[in-house]
């Protein structure tokens, strides 16, 4: 789904800010989070800290679309980040474009970094546990993910990568244009760094194994453009049906006026053409038999807070549409002394 990122995201968010040290004025979260498309997982994380970028499409989590690289990627797309050196000798990087990961390994690599690339295969083709990924520091000083004058960085020294410790860089070699759904990144003990590590794309095994066969017919495609406001709603949502869509809106609200808790958004799909929205279309949404299939409705979410506008949308099972959905970003009032 794509609409804001939930309270959960927003408290993880809160969460890894938290540990982040104050040396320069923090980039709002909403931008990080809409760049690389969250969540930002902390603590209770298997990797201490994981940044997540998205190609752009509905997610089963609630974040906007990301503003991911799309097309045919240039040379500044494939080479390695700028590597910074402070005057203490720590390394500083922003973070990758998805195509940017293999060169960066080698570039850390050269500088003695241990990096070390994992890559992401479905299930059938890797059987590593997971797990025994650094937790998440007393001292913000220790963590990878830093804050910088112009948003964050990631930091290699001495602290974020102890010795005997590896840093680690998730990829996905499979996906059109070479461009990974995530870039996951964390800290382990070398000795435990997996061969790879599973990607649980809903699909991917079917999309793998149809790769080399000519692409089937989605049957007719109905294209719109993304609702900016809830005023273009009604319209568009009787258009829809009209043409035989099944479409839905539903509103987050806080806990005390919605019992729904939400679930059944459909999840990130490894088929591009199973994605509500194709590759660089980020304001087009495509509706089809593979976008939206029998069983599931198009479901638009508009929040009861009327200072954000912004209209999400994404696919959901039938059977488990509701009117409302709790926004557990938006606190209850606290009750009068």
């Amino acid at each position: 789904m794509s609409s804001r990122p939930s309270g959960f995201e927003d408290r993880l968010k809160a969460a890894l800010l938290a540990r982040l040290p104050e040396t320069a004025p923090p980039t709002p979260a909403r931008s990080f989070a809409r760049r690389y498309g969250v969540p930002l997982a902390v603590g209770v994380a298997t990797v201490a800290v994981v940044a997540v970028m998205t190609v752009p499409g509905s997610t089963r989590d609630g974040s906007r679309p990301a503003d991911g690289p799309v097309g045919t990627p240039g040379p500044s797309a494939t080479g390695a980040p700028e590597i910074r050196k402070d005057p203490d000798g720590a390394l500083r990087f922003r973070m990758p474009e998805p195509l940017q990961v293999p060169a960066l390994v080698e570039a850390l690599k050269k500088r003695g970094v241990p990096a070390v690339l994992v890559p992401m295969r479905p299930k059938s083709q890797c059987t590593e546990p997971g797990g025994g990924y650094r937790e998440p520091q007393t001292d913000p000083a220790a963590e990878v993910l830093q804050h910088s004058a112009d948003g964050f960085d990631l930091k290699v020294d001495a602290k974020t990568v102890p010795a005997g410790y590896s840093l680690t860089f998730r990829w996905a070699d499979y996906y059109p244009l070479g461009q990974s759904r995530g870039i996951g990144f964390g800290v382990i003990e070398t000795s435990k760094v997996p061969s790879c590590a599973v990607d649980y794309s809903e699909g991917l095994e079917e999309a793998l194994k149809a790769a080399s066969e000519p692409p089937k017919d989605p049957g007719r495609t109905i294209e719109v453009p993304r609702p900016k406001t809830a005023g273009e709603l009604p319209t568009l949502v009787n258009s829809l049906q009209a043409q035989g869509v099944s479409v839905a809106v539903t509103e987050r609200k806080p806990r005390s006026e919605c019992p729904h808790m939400g679930g059944g958004w459909r999840g990130p799909q490894a088929d591009p053409e199973s994605r509500l929205e194709g590759p660089g279309e980020a304001s087009t949404l495509r509706i089809n038999a593979k976008t939206v299939p029998p069983g599931y409705t198009l479901v638009f979410t508009k929040r009861s807070d009327a200072s954000d506008p912004y209209i999400g949308a994404g696919v959901k099972e039938a059977s488990k549409v509701t009117p409302c959905e709790i926004d557990f970003s938006l606190e209850d009032p606290p009750p009068p002394n």
